[in-house]
């Protein structure tokens, strides 16, 4: 897999108690909503065993104006909203550009 130009986002949220199955849920509703042409290359959604409340997640995208063009679109706008009842505080995270990928798949 070619890495020039590609675009990397990584993110933690904490959900409310108990209501981190519908936050995955959801995120995972609206990695779906951009299409399958959005220029999302693969994502994880993870969590970690002593904070069950958090989870953390990475994105691929082909390069920035996918990833931004894709979170602004209505489909995902939407999901964005029914996401952000569930969170317990701001999610954080950062951008980045990949530097190297290595596909196992």
């Amino acid at each position: 897999m070619s890495d020039a130009h590609m675009f990397s986002v990584y993110g933690r949220m904490t959900a409310l108690p108990g209501r981190r199955d519908e936050l995955i849920a959801l995120l995972h509703e609206g990695f779906r909503a951009g299409g399958d042409d959005s220029g999302l290359l693969t994502y994880s959604i993870n969590t970690a065993p002593e904070d069950p409340d958090t989870i953390w997640m990475t994105q691929l995208w082909t390069d920035r104006a996918a990833h931004d063009a894709t979170t602004r679109s209505g489909a995902v706008a939407a999901v964005t909203q029914r996401l952000l009842p569930l969170l317990a505080g701001k999610p954080e995270g950062s951008y980045g550009d990949a530097v190297y990928v290595h596909d196992r798949t």
